[in-house]
């Protein structure tokens, strides 16, 4: 059976748009008591699943190179040194 790489590349395009949603805008969930639909913040599952689809698209930023990485990088409460004392923090 051949693959179909439209389908392939459109399910993708889909899904990496799907995650850019949740990630932006948040997740719709339904008040039990009162049927609102209301907009929330992504919970921990999703995150993790936003981050296991970059690293298995073999997603990376440079060190140094994206200002909102630098951020959360200089905010960490370690270095990174403990795993590589070879590789200090820039």
């Amino acid at each position: 059976m051949k693959t179909d790489s439209k389908a392939l590349g459109d399910l993708f395009d889909t899904f990496a748009n799907q995650l850019k949603t949740i990630l932006t805008d948040g997740r719709t969930v339904v008040d039990k008591e009162t049927g609102e639909a209301l907009q929330v913040t992504p919970d921990a599952a999703s995150l993790n699943v936003i981050l296991n689809f970059l690293k298995h698209t073999g997603t990376t930023v440079a060190p140094g190179t994206h200002k909102v990485v630098n951020d959360i990088v200089d905010r960490l409460p370690f270095d990174g040194s403990e795993h590589n004392p070879d590789f200090p923090r820039q």
